[in-house]
This record gives C-alpha cells, sequence and structure tokens, in this order.
C-alpha cells in the first residue's frame, strides 16, 4: 500500500519561534529553571545532547549552577556596570541530526515593558537536513513552549510571514502556528483552512504548511479579528 508523501513545509529551511509573556522582574533561579525544562523537552525530542552560550560554557550542572549562568548575562548600563533591575538576556545553542536551535531568552526586568514587551523567548530554528524540519517539528516545538514557559502567546512564522503581517510590539504574532493562552482570549471562530485544537493551559491554531506568506497572514489575522483579539494585555 503506498503512502502519500508529507508537504515540506514552506518554513522548514528556518523558522523563527516567539513567546511573549507579562510579568515582572522573574528571579534568576525560575529563568533558569523554565530554561531547562524547555531545553531538555527539546534535547530529548530532537536528540540534542549539547546547549552551548555563544562563549562555549555548556548548559549543564546543578540548579544553582545554571542560575548563575543566567546572572552572568545580566543587561549592563551604558559605562558597563550591571543592571539587575533591567533584567537579563543570553542564548543557547544546540543542534541534532535534524534540526538545530538558538534559543534567546529575555526576562527579569521589574516592568511588563513600555512599547515593546520586556519579557520574551526568541527560537531560531534552522534544518541541518533536507527533510529535518516537517510539520510535526513545528508542533513538537510549539508544545514545549508552551508547557514550559507558559506565556501569553507564541508563533512560529518565517521571514516572509513576519514581513508580511509587520505585527510588532504588544500585537498578537500571527504565522503558520499561533498560541494563545487561555488568559488572553478564547478561539472560538476559525478563517477557512485553519485549525485548531487544545494545548496546556491555551489554545493552538495551524495553517497548513504549504501555504504562502499572504495566506497565512490573511487567515490568522481574520480569526484574531473575529475572536476579538489584536494585542496582548499589559
Amino acid at each position: 500500500m503506498s503512502q502519500v508523501p508529507s508537504v515540506r513545509p514552506v518554513w522548514a529551511a528556518k523558522a523563527i519561534v516567539r513567546a511573549v509573556w507579562v510579568a515582572a522582574g522573574e528571579s534568576p533561579e525560575w529563568i533558569a529553571a523554565r530554561t531547562d525544562a524547555l531545553l531538555s523537552e527539546l534535547g530529548a525530542a530532537f536528540d540534542i545532547e549539547d546547549w552551548q552560550t555563544p562563549e562555549g560554557r555548556r548548559w549543564e550542572g546543578s540548579p544553582d549552577e545554571l542560575t548563575e549562568i543566567v546572572r552572568s548575562h545580566v543587561i549592563t548600563g551604558m559605562f558597563g556596570e550591571p543592571e539587575p533591575e533591567s533584567g537579563y538576556g543570553f542564548t543557547v545553542s544546540g543542534a541534532g541530526p535534524r534540526v538545530g536551535f538558538h534559543v534567546h531568552v529575555a526576562a527579569g526586568l521589574i516592568s511588563p515593558g513600555g512599547r515593546i514587551p520586556g519579557h520574551h523567548l526568541t527560537i531560531d530554528l534552522r534544518e541541518m537536513v533536507v527533510g529535518g524540519s516537517t510539520s510535526q517539528t513545528a508542533d513538537t516545538v510549539c508544545a514545549a513552549v508552551a508547557q514550559t514557559w507558559e506565556p501569553s502567546v507564541l508563533d512560529l512564522a518565517d521571514s516572509p510571514v513576519n514581513r508580511t503581517a509587520r505585527r510588532g510590539n504588544w500585537k498578537i504574532g500571527v504565522g503558520y502556528r499561533l498560541w494563545i493562552s487561555e488568559e488572553v482570549g478564547a478561539i472560538a471562530e476559525l478563517a477557512e483552512g485553519l485549525t485548531s485544537a487544545p494545548l496546556a493551559k491555551g489554545t493552538l491554531v495551524s495553517a497548513p504548511d504549504d501555504w504562502p506568506a499572504e495566506r497565512v497572514v490573511a487567515a490568522m489575522t481574520q480569526t484574531l479579528a473575529a475572536n476579538g483579539l489584536d494585542e496582548v494585555p499589559h
């Protein structure tokens, strides 16, 4: 019995996951624990044995050692002085046989942010071999982020989608995947062609992975409008 080959996602070569949450003053311990939980999930799912910072420091050790890694990436002022009130920002990278990740965390700011969110997670997802990224890859990554970080919203997109959508600052992003926390809002109506499913404490909305950017943006934007959603409440 022949099998229908799966469609190669438009975003397969490189995708961007962005998660935003509303918080203030997360501790280095909290940041380290959430980061470790996420990296553990991604490592198990994609056979990644080693995570490192750009300086070559491995993400490994006890909770205290991981917290120290976070502390070592405190935001600094104009003259290089540490500013813990401004939070922490760091990148951890790892790769398996199919896909690789650059995970950037920005958290710990004493306020939710100003014109733009001050607390966010960005994942650059790149394909290591042709066929390495599939629709399941997107679902797995989104589930890992939603379950470990419990953000307000997250989306998985590529550069064409982001350029077309132009939804920055506190606007809810759009992409081939869009997850919205139940605290932000509910999804009762969907544009034609989209699907939704409960995930963690929210809803994951998915667009077909072979759609062009313009169609993804139009359908996701229509869905947000139909459900009275536009910005992350903050």
